[in-house]
């Protein structure tokens, strides 16, 4: 059984679990490389600082942090991904997942999205001229929503804020997405939904 939750701390036992999940929800065959970023790395370490960051804006830092794990993939393209692996009891679980690519399309502001609704879906909001755009597109919308996970089953339940953000940058912009573990197989399985974000990036270059 490999559903994201484990009854050891052991990194190095972790570590290829984790990696056999996120390669096979690429569709990948080549094992991926990735490092350890401790939770209680210096602040200038940038992926300690980003993922702190992160904790607070989306679990307003109640997780209790073991480690990162930060993987750097190139196909089908450039993805930085960091995987917050939370303590729980002598165990862990994955947390949330943070996904970063360049977008080859530039906005004129921050775009993101709404948190989930009662009725109707959830759009992107912020600057106008990209939400005009994105919001236009149906089937962005709805793989966007599916995808930026609240809710998930995994390690006993976990909720956070949702987080979307489409950032300038100095050539084109930046996505960044989080999200949680999809369980599956009542409860035996789990997937990161990884190429699903692969999805949406290309959607939205298509879309701006």
């Amino acid at each position: 059984m490999n559903n994201l939750a484990y009854s050891t701390q052991d990194i190095d036992k972790i570590g290829p679990k984790v990696e056999e999940i996120l390669r096979q929800d690429l569709g990948l065959n080549t094992p991926l490389e990735y490092s350890v970023s401790l939770a209680d790395a210096p602040v200038e370490n940038l992926v300690a600082s980003f993922a702190k960051g992160l904790s607070v804006a989306v679990f307003g830092g109640k997780e209790k942090v073991l480690c990162n794990l930060v993987f750097n993939i190139t196909n089908p393209r450039p993805v930085h991904i960091v995987m917050m692996i939370n303590k729980m009891g002598i165990g862990c679980h994955v947390g949330s997942i943070a996904f970063i690519t360049p977008i080859n399309k530039t906005v004129g502001g921050v775009v993101s999205m709404e948190g989930p609704k009662v009725f109707g879906s959830s759009k992107f909001t912020g600057d106008a001229a990209a939400i005009a755009k994105l919001n236009n597109n149906k089937e962005l919308l709805k793989l966007a929503e599916k995808f930026a996970r609240v809710k998930s089953d995994v390690g006993g339940g976990l909720k956070m804020e949702r987080y979307v953000q489409l950032e300038p940058a100095d050539t084109g912009s930046v996505l960044t997405i989080a999200t949680l573990p999809r369980a599956y197989s009542m409860g035996m399985k789990a997937s990161t939904d990884a190429n699903d974000f692969i999805t949406i990036a290309s959607l939205m270059e298509q879309a701006l």
